[in-house]
């Protein structure tokens, strides 16, 4: 109801006001009162539209504009205005369509183009037609997520050993694309390959299974990283994947296992879904739970549908367990997890596939990658646990949030103690190595585990607790094996070291009067090591006469050491050197390690030379074969790595080119309009710190008039190809790269012969008498319906 007189009588002019812009055929006014918006809503989106106001600072992201009705694509018509601190920093255009569609999509033309998303509050401004939208967004750093990838020489039973065969090396890239963490802080470390083919790693019984993840373990990174809590200021994974060629058990079904405790995974390589699979795996570590009948689910995170009976993730005991109370939609027939919509949640592929059909949690399963997606839930999750801003905290949620150790000013001897506890009481024990740190330790005892380093006398000098869970390593029921694993300070009165049950004394190590020595022989002092294998060669010794174990460690710059090689009962190791980061200066050098089991001592080679590596280039899109429409937008999408440099993300270090129109832009995503007609060979070159290239190639068809679909030959999953090196002054050189056959981008299909649409040309002068006598009655109606208010205000 109306306040007062001079709001009837603003009203009542405004009717009159509009009523004959009506009459008199106005464009704006009039058109705006007589139609709605067609803008129906704004989203931003890196890999959801629907991503719970959480933006990853460097990370790609587009704009998704949904209208009340299809309308053709017309870029004169239809823009997004990108604004960061008031100022402008793109205009984008939507991604053309052959038909009229309800869902645009606007792009940069590559991240530089729109700032590199960096940190901050955004602005988008949304013009379609005469109509306009605003959406804002807050882009936020997050943490780092380091992965250690290893290949694994698995053995399948008796004379059964198999090697991967590099198809691993592109599975990472599904988790990179989804993961709420920015291209330049996801940190991948790649591994030579861990020995694990003796029969003591048989993967058809679960001991060796077992084996073979302690392999993976010792194989990984450096001991003091097993410390509880981890030092501050030293790079350690957060999760290490290792990498098998097959499926493992002796049924060949069991897909690949992980053990939180341990940040550590094991995955089939050949697997259909193997790139859902590692980012499922890594999920865990961030407290995900899983999304599949039988598995353990963590409700309160994301929960499956309420359907689907298994284990509680925070109780591994807990019988049948549902998330009773979960909105989680079932997804499509042959899948298991939750469901995520197309038109609600909006999964999107920047630089690849656009907009997604309906789509899966990566934490469920099914038969296919191409089904898998990132939810909501998962999205969220992951996002807040990598604030910055949080302390940093021990992935297990099983164990304590210690944060990081400081150090002591002066290096002490610690063990890392690493092995298998039965539910029988029998211990299965790896070898120990003794290393020194100046790590800060607090004794703890646990709830049911505990090692201790005890004196002669039976004095305990430390202890720590050992987190053990009985994890079934199927992810189903209960096993009769636990890992556990940690570091303890070792002083110089230790005489054993006990692993106890309560007060029950399970196993022990005994300390030897004498610890091995070690010399390394080769490589010398100013070597330059070169060709495909180098054996490194020493000498070692111990006074006890006892059997020594060899570790051997390299580093290009002896700061950061990866392991080689583990448990080597010989005195020579020959190395992989295609697998080891390079120097142009002679800063390399290897480090043996010789154990008696518990007494360790190590030595140094001469500092040596070994050729920077090129790059190994990726592109992941355009899809090999695939056949576009000249004027369609083609999203060039691809990633390099090399050991030096690890992932390589600088945009000027990487260049995109075509044979027939040179250079294309440059960085991971560059999206072109501009492709003329004929076949293409479009290149990725990248070029290290240390200036050697490496490159890729795909072949792709620009055509004039709408082709038949593409056909690509069925192929392996990812993977990176080998480079071929290229001088810095030398052209590079084609190499062809192995990709999946996945479905080739809506943006870049041929559609439809029928052209888009033309924008409606203006009417023609019509009569308005029709108009005129219709706005008087408009009048009419409103003056009486403001004398029937003021009759009641009256009243």
């Amino acid at each position: 109801m109306f306040k007062t007189k001079s709001r009837i009588a603003a009203a009542m002019r405004g009717a009159i006001i509009a009523i004959f812009a009506i009459a008199l055929g106005s464009p704006g006014l009039g058109s705006a009162i007589a139609q709605a918006s067609p803008i129906k809503s704004v989203m931003v989106a890196q890999v959801l539209g629907n991503q719970l106001d959480r933006y990853v600072a460097g990370k790609d992201a587009a704009v998704i504009v949904v209208l009340n009705a299809p309308e053709p694509v017309n870029a004169a018509i239809q823009q997004v205005v990108i604004k960061f601190g008031g100022n402008t920093l793109a205009t984008l255009e939507p991604v053309p369509s052959a038909e009229p569609t309800a869902k645009l999509v606007f792009m940069c033309a590559t991240r530089a183009a729109c700032g590199d998303w960096k940190a901050g509050d955004y602005t988008f401004d949304v013009k379609i037609g005469d109509a306009i939208a605003t959406a804002t967004a807050k882009f936020q750093e997050r943490k780092n997520l380091d992965v250690i990838m290893a290949p694994v020489k698995a053995n399948y039973g008796a004379n059964d050993v198999r090697t991967t065969s590099g198809i691993w090396k592109g599975l990472i890239d599904f988790s990179q694309a989804i993961y709420p963490v920015a291209p330049d802080k996801f940190k991948v470390r790649v591994l030579p390959e861990i020995d694990a083919s003796a029969d003591q790693f048989n993967t058809l019984t679960p001991e060796g299974r077992i084996q073979l993840l302690l392999q993976t373990i010792q194989g990984s990174q450096q001991a003091p990283c097993f410390e509880d809590p981890r030092p501050a200021d030293l790079r350690c994974a957060d999760s290490i994947s290792g990498f098998v060629k097959n499926r493992l058990g002796p049924g060949a079904d069991l897909q690949g296992f992980a053990v939180k405790k341990v940040k550590t995974n094991i995955n089939v390589e050949s697997d259909a879904d193997a790139s859902a699979t590692v980012a499922h795996e890594i999920g865990h570590l961030y407290n995900l739970g899983d999304e599949y009948q039988g598995g353990a689910f963590n409700c309160p995170i994301n929960p499956p549908p309420a359907s689907y009976v298994g284990k509680d993730f925070g109780n591994a005991e807990t019988k049948n367990f549902s998330c009773k109370d979960s909105k989680s939609a079932e997804p499509p027939a042959g899948f298991t997890g939750s469901l995520i919509k197309a038109d609600v949640d909006y999964p999107i592929e920047i630089g690849g596939r656009g907009l997604l059909t309906d789509k899966t949690s990566f934490m469920g399963n099914g038969p296919s990658q191409d089904g898998f997606w990132i939810s909501p839930a998962n999205w969220a999750a992951i996002f807040d646990y990598l604030d910055p801003a949080k302390k940093s905290v021990k992935l297990d949620p099983a164990s304590s949030a210690k944060g990081t150790a400081p150090r002591y000013a002066t290096a002490t001897r610690w063990i890392f103690a690493v092995g298998a506890i039965g539910k029988d009481d029998k211990v299965l024990l790896q070898p120990w190595y003794s290393f020194e740190d100046t790590h800060v330790h607090a004794d703890t005892t646990g709830d049911v585990y505990t090692l201790h380093a005890v004196d002669a006398t039976g004095k305990t000098l430390a202890s720590e607790a050992l987190e053990v869970e009985f994890e079934a390593l199927d992810g189903k029921g209960e096993s009769n094996l636990a890992i556990f694993e940690g570091a303890i300070p070792f002083p110089g009165a230790t005489a054993k070291f006990e692993i106890l049950k309560g007060t029950k004394v399970l196993a022990e190590v005994k300390v030897s009067a004498n610890t091995p020595v070690v010399k390394v022989i080769a490589p010398a002092a100013g070597e330059t090591l070169s060709g495909k294998t180098y054996t490194v060669k020493w000498d070692g010794s111990d006074k006890d006469g006892g059997k020594i174990y060899y570790e051997v460690d390299y580093s290009d710059d002896g700061v950061e050491w990866i392991t080689v090689g583990s448990d080597i009962e010989k005195s020579e190791f020959a190395v992989n050197l295609s697998e080891l980061p390079g120097s142009d200066k002679p800063t390399a050098q290897f480090r043996v390690t010789a154990s008696d089991g518990v007494n360790s001592s190590d030595a140094l080679s001469g500092k040596f030379s070994i050729a920077p590596r090129a790059p190994e280039v990726d592109i992941n899109y355009p899809k090999p074969n695939t056949t576009v429409k000249a004027g369609a937008l083609v999203s060039l999408k691809g990633s390099a790595w090399d050991s030096q440099d690890e992932e390589i993300t600088g945009d000027e270090a990487l260049v995109w080119s075509s044979d027939i129109q040179g250079e294309l832009g440059k960085g991971a995503l560059v999206n072109v309009k501009n492709l003329k007609p004929g076949k293409h060979t479009i290149t990725l070159k990248a070029t290290n710190s240390f200036k050697v290239s490496g490159s890729g190639t795909v072949v792709i068809t620009v055509a004039e008039a709408a082709p038949a679909a593409p056909t690509v030959a069925p192929t392996a999953a990812p993977t990176r190809v080998p480079p071929t090196v290229v001088p810095p002054t030398t052209a590079p050189t084609a190499v062809p790269v192995a990709q999946a056959p996945t479905a080739v981008p809506p943006t870049a299909v041929v559609a439809p012969t029928k052209a888009p649409a033309a924008p409606a040309a203006p009417p023609p002068p019509a009569d308005n008498t029709g108009l005129i006598i219709g706005g008087i009655v408009a009048l009419a109606a409103v003056g009486g319906g403001v004398f029937f208010i003021m009759r009641r205000k009256k009243a």
